[in-house]
């Protein structure tokens, strides 16, 4: 699945780190005017004013949360990145004291209660554990705690009139999570559809030197084997690729009711031999197919097995090509497909079932088929696709979307909702702007 969850941090970080950092900025502003007397002012504000220190200090937090959590930069990463942002961080800055200003304007009550839970979620955030350490860090940066107490109402105020005027307005409906997934369904990748598959097979027909020679090989490994070698090894020896080997070879234990599930030539070696038994060579799908029985009753098969490849020549793919154009047409002039697969496939397991491959998830799929089925709609087919044995055509009957789960749901809510704040935030603090004294200096 997409990764969720790493969205939600990077909208939290954005939103809930930036305001964190701008209130920790105003927190320790109070005392700030003596320093005002003898720095550059920044920007003014109706009648207050920005210094070049309260932003250099804000620089500096916003580097220092670049280092934490999800950004992970290094501290001189974290620096630069920090001084790119100057201006954005002096243009959030003054929409945070502007609500702080109207929410004074407004006298938004703020219990005493609520300041002691402020201060104290301060103390935690820093990691100051006693009255005293917080008492003596604020003497270093030189601010008071009276001072700091009705900063600390001050930003609660502010925060007060955010939820007022704007969490109201965040309000996330079940169609815009859909949307939502919609939208970035790329993202999610374990999220496929699913599809109700069928497909018209052109195998690669191989001459008959091509098949002697395929022939030649599966007979000296059936000599081997009788002489004593192992199957397993002889099968991964002859594996002509790693997902080959992964499977051939390797003991299966079936139960006996399940042998009928299985592809007709799995069905019909396991079906007629006993245990102890090897089969002759069984011309398949991916080529000579070799069985051997280990054992066998009424309840269960244990047996091992392994593939010779056909390899087909140039001219063997590309007559599977032409094949498969001729029937592309047909299919072009409105002939069922259905009927063509039964005609027409060379897959002797889904012949008479008009090509029927069952639902499959498009992750199932190798990726290149998948880009081109991903794209077709109900009732389309594709032009003749090869793959490792031949030609296919695939057709889509039916598709279904992916659900999400509530966890997800409620995952792309809470990205929605922080989405939603900022464009709020802005909307009305942008409005705040409007109506007062702003004048910001050169950041040069």
């Amino acid at each position: 699945m997409h990764d969720t969850s790493a969205f939600s941090s990077i909208f939290s970080l954005k939103i809930i780190g930036c305001l964190a950092l701008f209130l920790f900025s105003l927190s320790i502003a109070p005392n700030s005017a003596v320093a005002r007397t003898f720095d550059q002012i920044m920007a003014y504000v109706n009648d207050s004013v920005i210094t070049k220190w309260e932003l250099d200090t804000i620089v500096k937090q916003r580097a220092a949360e670049l280092q934490q959590g999800y950004y992970r930069f290094s501290e001189r990463e974290a620096m630069q990145r920090a001084e790119q942002e100057r201006s954005e961080l002096l243009d959030r800055l003054i929409r945070q004291m502007l609500l702080v200003e109207t929410a004074l304007t407004l006298k938004i009550e703020i219990t005493p209660a609520q300041v002691e839970q402020y201060l104290q979620n301060f103390k935690n955030q820093y990691k100051i554990n006693t009255e005293e350490e917080f008492i003596e860090a604020l003497k270093r940066e030189g601010y008071t705690l009276i001072a700091f107490r009705e900063q600390a109402k001050r930003n609660l105020m502010a925060d007060q009139l955010v939820m007022r005027r704007i969490l109201p307005r965040l309000q996330v409906r079940d169609t815009d999570v859909q949307e939502f997934f919609e939208e970035n369904r790329a993202e999610f990748t374990t999220k496929a559809d699913e599809v109700h598959l069928r497909h018209i097979f052109i195998t690669f027909k191989p001459s008959e030197a091509d098949r002697q020679l395929a022939l030649q090989k599966i007979h000296s490994i059936i000599e081997a084997v009788k002489a004593g070698e192992d199957f397993e090894a002889l099968a991964q020896r002859y594996a002509d690729n790693e997902a080959q080997k992964a499977r051939l070879g390797k003991l299966i234990e079936l139960p006996i009711a399940e042998v009928d599930e299985l592809s007709d030539t799995f069905r019909t070696a396991l079906s007629t031999l006993n245990a102890g038994e090897m089969s002759e060579p069984i011309e398949g799908n991916e080529g000579l197919y070799l069985f051997r029985v280990e054992r066998k009753d009424d309840r269960e098969v244990a047996f091992r097995y392994l593939i010779v490849g056909l390899k087909p020549s140039d001219e063997a793919i590309q007559d599977a090509y032409e094949r498969a154009d001729g029937i592309l047409q047909k299919l072009n002039q409105g002939e069922d497909f259905n009927r063509l697969a039964q005609r027409y496939s060379d897959d002797l397991e889904t012949r008479t079932n008009g090509g029927d491959l069952g639902i499959r998830s498009l992750t199932e799929l190798n990726p290149r088929t998948r880009k081109i089925i991903e794209g077709l709609s109900v009732g389309q087919y594709t032009t003749p696709i090869q793959t490792t044995y031949g030609v296919h055509i695939f057709k889509i009957d039916s598709r279904k979307a992916p659900e999400l789960s509530e966890e997800e749901k409620n995952q792309i809510r809470l990205m929605l909702r922080e989405q939603k704040f900022q464009e709020e935030w802005k909307a009305y603090t942008d409005v705040l702007m409007e109506h007062s004294f702003i004048k910001i200096k050169s950041l040069q």
